[in-house]
């Protein structure tokens, strides 16, 4: 697998694997696509040419396999993080025919090794029941206090 980071000129595939991740967890109405791409098309350029974001992404034979998203949040500083920067992994992708080969773990491994990079205290991700196993044998620990969300 060839992996390398997203630059700008990703904006499209990295618009298509969001959405089809979306659509495999979370599916969507047709007519929320174009709203959702609008968006990306604003949130992704600006993000990625500041290292407040970056995406990995992983070919096989020249064809999107797998990838994933790393966004950098900040925080005032504190123990854990003294440095008040952490890391959000999230929208870890594989496609349905290229999963159980080793191919997450490679962006995941390219999404750490990139936070390290930019000198992130820690990555904190959500983790789904399919990802949980690999991300545990990555060193990623479950923590006491789980996020809570209010929706607005």
């Amino acid at each position: 697998m060839d992996i390398r980071l997203a630059t700008v000129g990703d904006i499209d595939e990295l618009i298509r694997v969001r959405q089809d991740f979306n659509d495999e967890l979370h599916p969507r109405p047709d007519d929320l696509h174009a709203e959702l791409a609008d968006q990306l098309r604003t949130y992704l350029p600006e993000r990625i040419a500041s290292d407040q974001f970056a995406a990995v992404l992983g070919y096989v034979d020249g064809t999107l396999a797998s990838a994933a998203f790393l966004l950098v949040i900040e925080y005032p500083a504190n123990c854990p993080i003294p440095h008040g920067r952490v890391g959000l992994l999230l929208n870890v992708y594989t496609y349905p025919q290229y999963r159980r080969r080793g191919l997450g773990g490679q962006v995941v491994a390219a999404a750490i090794d990139r936070a390290r990079e930019l000198g992130l205290d820690a990555i904190d991700l959500e983790a789904t029941d399919l990802g949980r196993g690999l991300y545990a044998q990555m060193g990623f620990e479950v923590r006491e206090n789980t996020p809570m969300r209010l929706v607005l």
